[in-house]
């Protein structure tokens, strides 16, 4: 081994030469912040900017291969005297200059590290976008020349006399608004019609093009101030299309207003937008266009108040705070803050001091995190509420559902993965089990005290409207349908005939027995006659029997001719669809309908069948059907509150007055799926819907204004079951859905 090998193998790692240098493509530019200044760094080639401290700065002008460690710090000291940092400062600052792709070096074996980190940065952003279902952004294009062809058109509406103009002009609208706020509150469809369809397609198109329109207001903007724009392409938005574009090169403006004006130019454009939008549909009729102005000014003042002004989320209003009080990576600064926050009065991890970080007002930084983070669980919920009641009309609400799932999944995953880097960090000094036993106990006692929170739960039913005290007439026996007497809405009294029905082989087995008798009869005159005492009482016991049967036969036939058992107004039996072919088929005489329909004539019944019903009065009430499962969660006396589909804007009010003690096994043909209904049935070979899960009838009686109800129209009744805490609710469903056995 040579003695300059040699002399070099003795040198500490910090005596030998960092083999990186800076790269010399970089853009630099130095900015004033609240009187000190920042050095911008771009990165040409990624497009990545990045802000340091003048003492981070020059750490990366030092870096030129041949200085060590020791020889870089003993040199920044020698131009920053009042700074003072150690070597392994020094190496945690060119570790990350290396890994922001700063810096370059000339030694082999580097694109294998390079393609690593590329691997690595696209990992994290398909695991990001996947922690953020409702915010997908995608790779785009280079606009910088569409841009630079269409800036002269828009030119003017950065002048003077263009803004105010634009302003006076959104000014307008408003005044509008405020002056007629009645009458334009009054003609607003309700939320259904809203975004019911095809309603919801338009509002989704016009929500891409004026986000469309919306980016390129930052384009322009930017492009006005003499920025660049070299990245635009497709968002995913609350799963609607919408554009975004990047102009982080407004991070070299020296003025922090142009930088302001930057950001604020997409709700400027927008709002310009939203006064075109109201003054079109305030004098339109309604049609394509009055509606698609409701919809642009819904999106551009929705989109403008909840995401793009508001300061707690990472859109214009973020960025336009940040550079106001000339705070640089606020979001960043404030949740680092919040972390070690966290960290120190919770694990006990002594927070590594940082010179570049806030020392002065650090309660405004975690407050300002901790506001971002619960604003951001606000939005997610209104959104996840805003698509579960969309999609629940069309029966749809599993995918609002799941969306929640995966979305309260990604952020509590995100959450404990955070707090789980934290631990597993190596530290020196181990973590504070006082604290943490306290961290832990508090933990415990606001979950307890969450799950002990005592919530009113809503439950909905089905429901149908029936006349008051009705009375349903059933088919004793069956057999075919002779004769209908009457018609719905004839009156009758207690005891008129109603419908006739005869049965062939009820009628032939009379004429059978009454043979057997009279043949009974004559032998037993014969036995009679010769004295046979034996045989005499034997026969008396036959013929005995025989004319039970023959009573029990008339019983049938009798029970045939079926009779009012009130006084009252006739009401038709729910419809029957008519049968498939194939069932039709296997079936004597298949009737659908109304068993009072003159083409029913002759069809055969099965026992059980309802034929028609008969009101006493005027008055209606309500029978709902609720589920088994919900058996025992409500009594008599309940309010409910109901909703009949035909009157969407009125709702009825009633107190359940009478509870079924026997399940049913079938639906009322309104309330099935079949007919557009909510409860799910199968056909059977009678054509009769038999429910998949058993229901229980309960009966609620109406106290208002019954005039527009009719028999057979259905609706949704909701009604609050017994208070429970949330943990109760969440053990009663665990058990309910799971079934441990032994």
């Amino acid at each position: 081994m040579s003695i300059g090998n040699l002399a070099s193998n003795m040198l500490t790692s910090t005596q030998r030469p960092v083999p990186l240098q800076a790269r010399p493509d970089l853009v630099i530019k130095r900015i004033q912040y609240m009187g000190a200044t920042s050095v911008v760094v771009k990165d040409p080639v990624a497009l990545k900017y990045f802000r340091f401290q003048p003492e981070q700065f020059a750490i990366l002008q030092l870096l030129d291969g041949v200085r060590n460690l020791e020889e870089i710090r003993d040199e920044f000291h020698l131009a920053f005297p009042t700074v003072r940092i150690t070597v392994p400062d020094v190496q945690n600052l060119v570790t990350d200059f290396h890994r922001s792709g700063l810096v370059y070096s000339n030694r082999t074996g580097q694109g294998s590290v390079l393609v690593k980190k590329n691997r690595e940065e696209k990992r994290k952003k398909f695991f990001k976008a996947l922690m953020n279902l409702l915010y997908i952004r995608l790779p785009g294009w280079d606009p910088e020349r569409t841009l630079r062809v269409i800036y002269p058109w828009f030119k003017w509406m950065y002048s003077r006399w263009g803004v105010t103009i634009c302003m006076l002009f959104v000014l307008s609208s408003w005044i509008v608004v405020g002056v007629q706020f009645q009458e334009f509150q009054s003609r607003l469809p309700k939320f259904q019609q809203f975004f019911g369809w095809p309603n919801l397609m338009y509002l989704w198109a016009v929500l891409a093009v004026s986000k469309v329109i919306h980016e390129f207001g930052h384009g322009l903007t930017c492009k006005h101030f003499q920025g660049e724009c070299h990245e635009m392409g497709v968002l995913f938005l609350c799963l609607s299309p919408c554009l975004y574009c990047d102009v982080s090169d407004s991070w070299l403006l020296e003025n922090k207003w142009q930088r302001i004006w930057i950001a604020a130019a997409g709700m400027y454009i927008e709002v310009i937008l939203s006064a075109f939008a109201i003054w079109g549909w305030w004098y339109s009729r309604e049609g394509l266009f009055h509606y698609l102005c409701l919809n642009l000014f819904f999106v551009s003042t929705f989109s403008t108040v909840v995401f793009n002004a508001n300061p707690l989320m990472r859109y214009d209003g973020y960025y336009m705070l940040s550079d106001w009080l000339e705070i640089p990576n606020l979001r960043p600064k404030a949740d680092k803050l919040l972390s070690e926050k966290f960290g120190w009065y919770c694990l006990g991890i002594e927070p590594r001091p940082d010179p570049f970080m806030p020392q002065t007002g650090q309660g405004w930084f975690v407050t300002f995190a901790i506001a971002a983070w619960l604003y951001r669980w606000i939005v997610m919920y209104s959104i996840l509420l805003f698509f579960y009641t969309f999609l629940k009309p069309y029966e749809l609400q599993s995918i609002g559902i799941a969306l929640a799932f995966f979305s309260l999944v990604s952020m509590f995953g995100a959450l404990f993965y955070k707090v789980y880097k934290m631990v597993k960090t190596p530290r020196v000094d181990p973590l504070s089990r006082p604290k943490m036993i306290i961290s832990f106990a508090i933990f415990a006692a606001v979950v307890v005290g969450i799950m002990m929170i005592p919530i009113p739960w809503n439950l909905e039913a089905p429901l149908m409207v029936e006349p008051q005290a009705v009375k349903h007439v059933y088919a004793p026996v069956g057999g075919s349908i002779v004769n209908v007497l009457v018609k719905p809405g004839q009156k009758v009294v207690a005891g008129d005939l109603l419908v006739v029905l005869r049965d062939k082989e009820l009628e032939a087995q009379l004429k059978s027995l009454e043979s057997q008798l009279e043949v009974k009869k004559a032998e037993l005159r014969t036995r009679l006659a010769v004295r046979d005492r034996i045989f005499e009482s034997f026969v008396k016991e036959e013929i005995a029997g025989i004319q039970k049967q023959i009573a029990e036969v008339n019983h049938k036939i009798d029970l045939m001719s079926i009779r009012a058992p009130i006084a009252g107004s006739v009401v038709a039996a729910p419809r029957v669809p008519e049968p498939k072919l194939d069932i039709a088929l296997k079936h004597l005489s298949p009737w659908f309908g109304s068993p009072l329909e003159p083409r029913n004539i002759d069809a055969v019944v099965q026992p059980a069948t309802h034929l028609l019903s008969i009101a006493p009065n005027d008055k209606y009430q309500v029978v709902m059907m609720i589920d088994q499962s919900f058996r025992n969660d409500f009594t008599i006396g309940l309010p409910v509150r109901i909703k009949i589909d035909h009157l969407a804007n009125q709702t009825y009010r009633g107190k359940i007055t009478e509870v079924s003690l026997i399940d049913s096994k079938f639906a009322p043909q309104p309330l099935t799926n079949k007919t557009g209904g909510d409860m799910a049935t199968v056909t059977d070979d009678q054509g009769r819907e038999r429910l998949d899960s058993a229901a229980y009838q309960a009966t609620v009686t109406l106290d208002q204004d019954l005039d527009l109800l009719r028999t057979g129209v259905r609706g949704r009744a909701r009604y609050t079951v017994m208070t429970r805490s949330l943990g109760q609710w969440i053990y009663r469903y665990l058990r309910q859905t799971f079934h441990f056995r032994l």
